[in-house]
Formats: C-alpha cells, structure tokens, sequence
C-alpha cells in the first residue's frame, strides 16, 4: 500500500500546520494551491503572520487551547475569502509537544449567493417601483388637472395600461424564472418532439413580428430527431428568443431561424439539435455578451423598458438550457446584428 508524503494531502480542504513559534511545519496541497508556495512556504506564513487580527488568535489559541475562529481574505491565489479555524493539538514527537493546525473552508460561493440574492431583491424593487410610481403620478394628473379633459384622460389611462402590462409580464417572468429554477438540478426524462415545439413558437411568434413590422423565416433540415425536455419550457425558449430579435432588429427587418442535426462539433461534444435565430439588429458589444443571460441585464436599457421588456427573458433561457443540459452561444457584430444559437442533445434512442 503507498502511504502520503503528507498525510494531510488527503484532505480536501487547506490545512496548515504550525509550531509554538508560528513557524510553517507542513501545508497539505490544498492549501499550496490555495496560497502558493511548498511545505515549507514563507508565502504562507507571511500571509498568515502579516495580518495582526490572525497573529493575536494564534497566540490566544496557543496560551488558552479553545479553538478559535475568523475570516481571511485571500488576494493572492484563487482570490477567495475562507473561514479560518486554529486548534492546538498536542504533538509527541516534538521539543514543545504543541502545534496549531489551522484548516481553511471556502466561503466565497456563499458569499456571492447572498450577494446575488441581495442584487435580486434591489433589482426586483427597483423594477416594480418604476411603474408604479409612474400610475401614481397619473393617477394625481388625472384626480387634478386632467379631471376635466377626455383628450389627456385618454392619453393618460393608455399610459397606464402600458405600465401595468409591463408590472404583469414582469411577475409572470419571476414566477417562471422561480419555477425553471426549482427544477433546474432534475434532468427531464419523457421525450418531445422538436419539430412540434419549432412550429408551435413559431406560430406565436409570428403574429408578434407581424405586429411589429417584421418578418419571421423559418428553414429546418429534414426531420430533427427526438430531444429528452419539456415541451413547454422549450416552445418558451425559442419564443424568448424570438421576441428578442424581433425588439432589437431594425424596422422592418428580417428575423431567420435555422434548425439542424450538429454531429458533435459544438460545445456539448456530442451529436445535438442545434436551433439558430438571428436577427438584423444594431448589434451588441463583445464586453456586453458575457452579462447578457444575466437577471435584469439590459444593453439598452431605455429601449428595453420602452417596449415593455423585463430584462429577465434570456436569464429564463439560459435556466432552461441548463435542466436541459444544453448550451447556448451568441455571436454579434456591430452594425449587422446577432446570432443566437441552441444546442440540445438528442436523445439515446434517437442515435
């Protein structure tokens, strides 16, 4: 049987272990790939010892023996904030027979979750807030000065329905968002047809490009083959995708889906349908396309609410494509427009 160099190489968290004088006795591999350096690192002990909040626990630890605990940001490395446990062990085959062994957990995807969850509930107050101060202003024009003039109350109430359309689009996307994110983690098990969910979008979508002055064309290769999924989740994927093309295209442009068997060169590795929708719109910055699946994330912000968008369609699909395993990719050039594409695998007994 082969034995450890380090023993403590096999845990999976950051250990480091320490004698009397705060000197670094050994680090496990974690903690090297966390704070860099080897067993006998200055990098960690001058990470350690430079920080006086952590120098005054060691010694605490090390006069009391109660374990003792705090968080430490680390800059270098992975960049990650851990929390930090000291515990004084006794050790026999020392001089001092004490050492402090301090282990690391990495608190930063809680971190972020809660800064997420924080940037979520602005983000939703924020949105509400909008339009609703908006109908309580014309609420006060029209019990005061409008009160007597149909021309303005008409204008006014048109307003109106505009902003409690928007509120209503606004909390039918939460509630599906919410929805698409209780079942991200379960992998769909019944088989659709793809075919049917193209056609069924494009029916919808085809009367709301026609509304605004667009034309939809859609071309699929042959047969696609059956898909593991929800019918409806991906007939709200593409329909998603299409209203956003159909907003940001210019006026009277035209909006092309594609549909087709990739073999395997595409970011799943494997044989997957691949759906592509593409607009003639203004285009998108390359810095902007990493954030645009993000909730609320808007390139044109005016514009967006404008024509009544939430701001939470392409994070809807991208929770989507991710209980469905698939990927999606998005291409833009300036002054051209977009691409959007879909990919999602097939199923086994469709091979």
């Amino acid at each position: 049987m082969t034995l450890y160099t380090n023993p403590f190489d096999a845990v999976a968290i950051p250990v480091v272990v320490l004698d009397c004088k705060f000197q670094v006795v050994t680090a496990n591999k974690e903690a090297r790939k966390a704070f860099g350096g080897d067993d006998q690192s200055s990098n960690i002990q001058d990470l350690l010892l430079q920080k006086r909040e952590v120098r005054m626990l060691l010694q605490k630890t090390l006069e009391t023996g109660a374990e003792t605990t705090t968080s430490l940001s680390i800059k270098a490395g992975f960049g990650t904030v851990f929390q930090m446990s000291i515990r004084r062990v006794p050790v026999v085959d020392r001089p001092d027979g004490i050492a402090l062994v301090l282990t690391f957990e990495d608190r930063s995807s809680l971190l972020d979750v809660k800064a997420m969850r924080s940037d979520f509930v602005a983000n939703v107050s924020h949105e509400i807030r909008s339009p609703l101060t908006a109908i309580s202003g014309f609420v006060e024009t029209l019990l005061g000065p409008a009160r007597d003039d149909p021309a303005a109350q008409e204008r006014f109430l048109q307003l109106m329905d505009k902003e409690v359309a928007r509120m209503t689009n606004l909390v039918s996307d939460l509630l599906s968002l919410s929805r698409v994110e209780v079942k991200e983690r379960r992998a769909p098990k019944k088989t659709v047809d793809p075919n049917q969910i193209i056609l069924q979008a494009e029916e919808i979508a085809e009367a709301f490009a026609r509304k605004h002055g667009k034309t939809l064309v859609v071309t699929t290769n042959g047969v696609l083959p059956e898909i593991l999924g929800n019918h409806d989740d991906l007939v709200r994927v593409l329909i998603n995708l299409f209203e956003n093309a159909v907003t940001y295209s210019r006026e009277g442009g035209e909006i092309r889906m594609s549909a087709d068997v990739d073999c395997g060169d595409n970011p799943l590795n494997k044989t997957a349908i691949r759906i592509s929708v593409c607009d003639q719109g203004e285009g998108i910055p390359a810095a902007e396309i990493p954030r645009l699946t993000e909730r609320f994330y808007r390139v044109d912000k005016s514009r967006s609410r404008s024509v009544g968008g939430t701001g939470l369609g392409l994070a809807i699909v991208k929770h989507i494509l991710l209980r469905h395993r698939g990927k999606l990719e998005i291409e833009s050039t300036l002054g051209e427009g977009s691409e959007f594409r879909i990919y999602l695998p097939i199923a086994e007994t469709s091979k």
